[in-house]
């Protein structure tokens, strides 16, 4: 049996994954594979050419100049580890491996694949987002086939012409069932290789996610909130502009996983990072509200989403995002409000009101809860340079002269 080329695997695989458009599965690819295709790369220059330029056209929507780079070997494995795992619920995968232990196998194959290693580096990390960024978004459309004497289903595949012709005469019916995310690669057999995949690739977590994906690990990924470029476009893609219960979404996920890095040991400065950065999303939902008509009004977006009848409906987070500012008030003030909305009368009239209200229907006893977390992470006894000025010691008053 021929070897695959790294040439049919961008065009089939890897171009789709990152433009859009139908993937196709083959069979698993096993690790010697991958180092293979890496020195049969330089005979593959029009698909890599195609592809890279794909990705730098998914960049440019997040950065001004997206950077130069080549497809590598680490984004190989990963794509090929992502092939894997929709080998594996693929509708005819069970008729292709034969046993258990095959499928252990794959699996197991697949972890080796995605397990890449971790990066900080700028254009990796983003070169990594642009390969994976539609991760979230992938689907089957799984289409059902009804006609007067029979019925056929097709999985990820469009059914023949025959058998959709003369509509009328044959009582054609065709219906849709769309397979996401959670039964593609949120199950027991692909979940461990998603999780192990996403976590190289932090962007694409801070930038999207899905209800069923695992939680964001922000030890992986704090490091991006000190690239102001890369945090700006994060947070202006968290904050959409969509009905409320939607547009905490995102937020509120971030804020879940600030809760269980507050559970581990992070370093101090990382958790002070990822404080002000949900802060800082806290005052782009006042800056949405400039436009009220009554400036001291209560907040819409607030009253929706902190509602008493709706505490049961919260997503998991959505307390700790908006009881954040006033927990750090009490523990590090410099923390508790971003820099400049003081210099915007109209927006510190609506970050008071945002504070006072969220006290309101959080409860003063959420806020605290919060902040002795946030004290077990925080040296307190560090002072404003501002407030300490320390001279050096002139040494002994030397004798009047004469």
């Amino acid at each position: 049996m021929a070897k695959t080329h790294v040439r049919e695997f961008l065009a089939s695989f890897v171009k789709p994954l990152v433009l859009g458009g139908e993937l196709h599965i083959r069979a698993p690819i096993p690790l010697p594979d991958i180092d293979r295709w890496d020195g049969e790369l330089h005979d593959a220059s029009v698909e890599q050419v195609e592809v890279d330029d794909a990705r730098a056209s998914v960049l440019s929507t997040l950065v001004c100049r997206p950077p130069a780079f080549l497809l590598e070997r680490d984004e190989l494995a990963l794509a090929a580890g992502l092939h894997n795992a929709l080998f594996l619920v693929h509708p005819r995968a069970d008729q292709w491996s034969v046993s258990d232990r095959v499928r252990r196998r794959i699996i197991d194959n697949a972890l080796a694949l995605v397990s890449q290693p971790l990066t900080v580096n700028r254009t990796r990390v983003m070169a990594r987002h642009a390969l994976l960024h539609n991760v979230f978004h992938l689907k089957r459309n799984d289409i059902t086939v009804s006609w007067w004497t029979g019925r056929a289903r097709f999985h990820g595949q469009k059914p023949p012409s025959r058998l959709t012709a003369w509509k009328g005469m044959r009582r054609v019916r065709e219906e849709t069932t769309v397979v996401d995310f959670d039964e593609l690669l949120a199950v027991p057999d692909t979940a461990p290789i998603v999780a192990t995949l996403l976590r190289r690739t932090p962007l694409t977590q801070l930038l999207d996610a899905h209800p069923g994906a695992p939680p964001l690990h922000w030890e992986d990924a704090v490091f991006l909130l000190r690239d102001p470029e890369l945090a700006r476009a994060v947070a202006y893609r968290l904050v959409p502009d969509v009905p409320a219960r939607d547009q905490v979404t995102g937020p509120a996920r971030l804020a879940a996983a600030f809760e269980q890095m507050l559970e581990r040991a992070p370093d101090e400065a990382d958790v002070r990072a990822v404080a002000a950065f949900l802060c800082h999303l806290n005052a782009l939902f006042c800056l949405a509200e400039l436009n009220l008509r009554e400036p001291g009004a209560k907040s819409p977006l607030l009253s929706t989403v902190l509602a008493a009848e709706a505490a049961g409906q919260r997503p998991r987070g959505l307390a700790t995002l908006f009881a954040l500012p006033g927990a750090l008030a009490l523990v590090d003030k410099r923390l508790a409000t971003p820099p400049g909305i003081g210099e915007h009368k109209q927006l510190a009239q609506r970050w008071a009101v945002h504070r006072a209200q969220a006290a309101e229907q959080l409860s003063d006893a959420v806020i605290d809860a919060l902040a002795q977390r946030l004290r077990r992470h925080f040296r307190l006894e560090r002072r404003d340079p501002t407030e300490v000025v320390e001279l050096p010691d002139p040494g002994p008053t030397p004798p009047p002269a004469g």
